[in-house]
């Protein structure tokens, strides 16, 4: 969002980000396009983009593999949970693939873009996805309880959650019930979602 104030004052800054056509149009600067893999100089040293969508479909990592350091963008967060913005580019299974592929990298550390450095990332993103793993387990249960919109689910599953966290539980679980849409588990029909039993 800061990019256009950057730009302003500071005309020579490139900025580069994966292409998100849809999005990237919002601010007017120039977007260099990163692809995953691309090396980025930070500093005197480089890092490897890591194409991690799921929150967002243009969320990259950074990966600094002398020191196995990730820059984590809004992957994780410690003593929280990343929400998936549905009606927003999220996609909860393109999100629980990314955490997986950085599993694999085993990170020493993450530097999440809020909170405290991440000390124990692998422990971590392992929570993580066994967290979404059960919630799906909940949406499901909900479905077959008769639960059939967005709504009565966050009031099932998040029975004490602030209000003001509710439109991002939503919006959670509505990416939970495209993903099991998409696996021919639910089905939506008008406003509201039905289990598929077999």
């Amino acid at each position: 969002g800061g990019v256009t104030a950057i730009a302003a004052r500071m005309p020579g800054v490139r900025f580069l980000k994966i292409p998100w056509r849809d999005v990237d149009t919002r601010w007017d600067v120039r977007w260099r396009p990163l692809a995953d893999g691309d090396t980025v100089d930070t500093g005197d040293t480089s890092s490897v983009v890591v194409h991690t969508p799921g929150h967002a479909p243009d969320h990259v990592c950074l990966w600094h593999s002398a020191t196995r350091s990730l820059f984590g963008g809004d992957l994780v967060i410690a003593g929280s949970t990343v929400w998936i913005p549905a009606s927003g580019g999220g996609d909860l299974a393109a999100y629980v693939a990314s955490l997986e592929r950085i599993v694999v990298l085993d990170p020493a550390r993450i530097f999440p873009g809020h909170g405290p450095i991440i000390t124990e990332p692998v422990a971590l993103l392992r929570r993580y996805v066994a967290h979404r793993r059960e919630r799906e387990l909940q949406v499901i249960d909900a479905l077959r309880r008769g639960d059939a919109v967005p709504a009565a689910i966050v009031a099932r599953i998040y029975p004490d959650l602030e209000k003001a966290l509710v439109p991002r539980a939503e919006q959670t679980v509505i990416a939970h019930l495209l993903k099991l849409e998409r696996d021919g588990v639910a089905r939506r029909v008008a406003d509201a979602w039905h289990i598929i039993d077999p």
